[in-house]
């Protein structure tokens, strides 16, 4: 075998070979071109795409953003019972989740009472959190009456 002809043999593979390339890459660029269409798109599509990669949340980092808007929350009006229970409450207690007692199941919340000592023990089960439950239920700006009213609901609901 000679081995004196090995460059020229490698380099006009070589060149074959990203000729074969390029002519792909053309080939794709004259087909992108033709599939593509030069319409103006639909507004109302691109309202919908918009909407739905839109963020849903804001990182609020500046602390004097932070005071305003814990101010913000305290000067809303207080929730009923129904209310809290509605919009917190029967996210885990109307399914039972992590063994939460049921919302109208009154054995479970009879216990439950009676364990915690009363109606406070049940307020105070709430504001210092009980298990899967965060404090106050996952929601720092409810007040003690919000609380309150809510397990009052329940166990009404419950029978009790």
């Amino acid at each position: 075998m000679d081995h004196k002809d090995h460059d020229k043999v490698f380099f006009a593979n070589f060149g074959v070979v990203m000729a074969a390339l390029f002519g792909i890459f053309f080939i794709c660029i004259i087909a992108a071109s033709m599939i593509s269409s030069e319409e103006e798109p639909d507004p109302a599509a691109i309202a919908l795409v918009e909407e739905r990669i839109r963020p849903v949340a804001k990182a609020v980092t500046d602390p004097d953003a932070l005071i305003k808007v814990s101010a913000a929350a305290a000067q809303r009006e207080p929730l009923s019972g129904v209310q809290l229970n509605t919009q917190l409450c029967a996210g885990c207690h109307s399914a039972g989740v992590l063994g939460a007692p049921k919302t109208g199941d009154g054995a479970a919340w009879a216990q439950r009472r009676d364990a915690a000592g009363g109606i406070d023990g049940l307020v105070s089960a709430v504001i210092n959190g009980k298990g899967a439950m965060p404090p106050k239920a996952g929601d720092p700006s409810l007040s003690e009456d919000e609380i309150r009213g809510a397990v009052e609901f329940m166990l009404k609901e419950a029978g009790i």
